[in-house]
């Protein structure tokens, strides 16, 4: 019971288990043995077991549970908010700062006071994040896209080396927010696939009378399953040596991809090895890492480095 009053949220059946040495048979005698005993005046069990995908966590009943669970509560609200706090100009920021306002002004008086000072207990240090602040017009214009399933007319320029913007019409599937930008993900007709399109490059966007289906077999989970980052391209088996140990420590705590594997070399360094979608990001990654990384292969994303690195070099001789 007190392990339970100090995670609201629950307590998985692994941890338990772990923690109290026992196995799953016996934590289920335990369990059923509680709910017969633990019960309110009403004769119901104080506590339930709720499923979070494949997970089982054993919780405290709604009216159960003590105050600093909406403390709780609040703070991965506010949490979650902050992660959109970089929009600031445009109507999403705005909405999200009247939705906080609103929660705040709900919670009885108590929980209010301590929620007084929450700015400033939990903050989130942006970091070069994208300024929307322009884009208001179009933003509103693709959230209403994204929700009602209607297409887009939109003129969108690339890269400065791809040309004048072009017109095209666009299905809107997932707005997805990505290293402090905003990302369109959704099918287009000029190029016949899904493509993704970078918010700050749309000229302008306009609703089109066309609604469209969304793809039964479309999810973002799949669209940018292994790709690194979110510009994909072909599947390549990739080596990183990594040279130091603190590089090692500093990366090997980070999920970078999903197939990542460290394994570390007679000579002492470490090899990563992943299987990426597309390697321009990886590239850009590569060149951030400095001197304590090596790309081992494939061929090209090394020669690619190696030209990047060379260019650099160029820059500072003198």
């Amino acid at each position: 019971m007190y392990g339970l009053l100090s995670r609201p949220y629950g307590w998985s059946f692994e941890a338990i288990q772990t923690e109290l040495r026992i196995s799953e048979r016996t934590l289920l005698r335990y369990l059923s043995a509680c709910r017969r005993e633990l019960v309110d005046a009403r004769g119901t069990p104080i506590l339930e077991v709720q499923r979070r995908g494949e997970r089982r966590l054993l919780c405290l009943a709604a009216d159960a549970r003590h105050d600093g669970t909406t403390s709780y509560q609040a703070l991965s609200f506010y949490f979650a908010l902050t992660v959109l706090a970089f929009l600031d100009g445009t109507i999403v920021k705005e909405g999200v700062e009247d939705l906080w306002e609103r929660f705040r002004k709900a919670l009885p008086p108590k929980q209010q006071a301590r929620l007084g000072d929450f700015e400033r207990k939990f903050y989130t240090v942006p970091y070069a994040v994208k300024d929307y602040s322009a884009k208001d017009d179009v933003l509103d214009v693709i959230l209403r896209a994204v929700v009602n399933q209607r297409a887009l007319r939109v003129v969108y320029a690339g890269l400065w080396h791809e040309g004048e913007p072009r017109t095209h019409e666009f299905d809107p599937y997932t707005l997805t927010l990505y290293r402090g930008g905003l990302y369109l993900i959704g099918r287009s007709h000029t190029h016949r696939k899904i493509v993704y399109l970078a918010l700050e490059r749309i000229h302008s966007a306009e609703l089109l009378d066309r609604r469209f289906e969304y793809p039964r077999g479309y999810t973002p989970e799949r669209h940018t399953d292994g790709v690194f980052g979110i510009v994909d391209g072909p599947e390549s088996d990739v080596a990183i040596r990594i040279l130091s140990r603190e590089t090692v420590g500093l990366l090997s705590s980070r999920k970078l991809h999903p197939t990542q594997r460290f394994t570390e070399e007679p000579d002492g360094t470490t090899l990563l090895t992943m299987k990426v979608r597309g390697t321009e990001e990886l590239k850009n990654w590569v060149l951030s890492l400095g001197p304590y990384v090596e790309v081992v292969r494939p061929p090209e994303l090394r020669a690619a480095v190696k030209q990047a690195l060379g260019a650099t070099a160029r820059l500072y001789r003198g």
